[in-house]
């Protein structure tokens, strides 16, 4: 019995379902909120070999037609849970312990992106030094800065998009 090639093919999965008599490869690629997905069946297609072959080209004909996000677009996608009003861009409480018996609550608007390398980046404006404004719009530039830096053409024009009430 041979042994079948594990190699992972992107966006192309096989199917072989003994019960329901399915055997073929399956599609399915997801952009910007559309799935394409099709079945490309050995039986129809006169065997394994061209239903791959032809379940590739349909792969490459969505690709080509809807390519994937850049980095950088995919980094200004606004999340459901954001509540600043611009990506990557949140405010944060830090609780001081250390050297008094009761927490001091210290908050600051902080800029977050990951680097080309796959690392974290954070960098946090404290609100007690710059004021709630400028610490926010300091995060904001910071966040503009380092996105501006990803390969792409895509130009974030981060704007807050309500006032947000403050936490003190």
């Amino acid at each position: 019995m041979a042994v079948a090639n594990k190699i992972p093919i992107y966006g192309v999965t096989r199917v072989d379902n003994a019960v329901s008599r399915t055997h073929g490869w399956l599609v399915t690629i997801q952009r910007r909120g559309t799935i394409f997905r099709k079945q490309f069946s050995d039986g129809v297609l006169g065997g394994k070999a061209k239903s791959l072959a032809a379940a590739k080209a349909y792969r490459d004909e969505v690709v080509a037609k809807y390519p994937p996000l850049s980095k950088r677009e995919h980094a200004e996608i606004l999340k459901k849970n954001n509540k600043s009003g611009v990506v990557g861009v949140c405010r944060y409480c830090a609780s001081e312990t250390r050297q008094k018996p009761v927490s001091e609550k210290r908050w600051f608007w902080v800029a977050s992106w990951v680097l080309p390398d796959g690392r974290a980046k954070r960098i946090k404006f404290s609100v007690k030094k710059y004021g709630e404004e400028g610490a926010f719009k300091m995060a904001v530039k910071a966040r503009r800065n380092a996105i501006r830096q990803m390969d792409g053409d895509f130009d974030p024009g981060a704007t807050r998009r309500k006032q947000r009430k403050s936490r003190a």
